[in-house]
């Protein structure tokens, strides 16, 4: 599927997203993978997300801290299973050890709605059922998601 989006897009794209996922069947994490180039909107979707789902802190990059942590509230329906969001941008990792060393194999046990930043990074660890979205440029306010 791909969808041209701009900014006032983006709840209804976060909507799909969402739906896509809670398809999805888990003893553990669901990931959602976001690749593009910078400024492609990674950041602004998982806030999104993160709004959809009733998260109301900011969500801000992780870029330095590398991942980052968000409680779901306890009566979100859309995905009632899941008890944290986990932000992760693998930008500054080598490679999949990095990710292994921060704690990625006890995070995927658990029951986790798991964004990932730059998955193309750590790809070895990310698990073939997860929804790939892919983000790019068309225009100064219009981008393109491919899932």
């Amino acid at each position: 599927m791909k969808i041209n989006f701009k900014q006032t897009d983006l709840p209804d794209l976060a909507k799909k997203i969402i739906n896509k996922l809670a398809r999805q069947k888990s003893n553990g994490a669901i990931v959602l993978a976001l690749t593009g180039d910078l400024g492609t909107g990674k950041t602004t979707l998982t806030k999104e997300i993160a709004k959809q789902l009733g998260i109301k802190k900011n969500i801000i990059s992780p870029t330095f801290v590398i991942m980052k942590f968000y409680s779901l509230p306890k009566d979100q329906k859309i995905l009632p299973s899941l008890k944290k969001l986990v932000h992760l941008d693998a930008y500054r990792l080598e490679d999949e050890n990095d990710l292994l060393k921060i704690g990625w194999q006890e995070i995927m046990t658990e029951p986790n709605l798991v964004i990932v930043e730059w998955p193309e990074i750590v790809k070895k660890e990310i698990p073939q059922n997860a929804l790939l979205v892919k983000l790019s440029h068309i225009d100064e306010k219009t981008r393109q998601a491919c899932f």
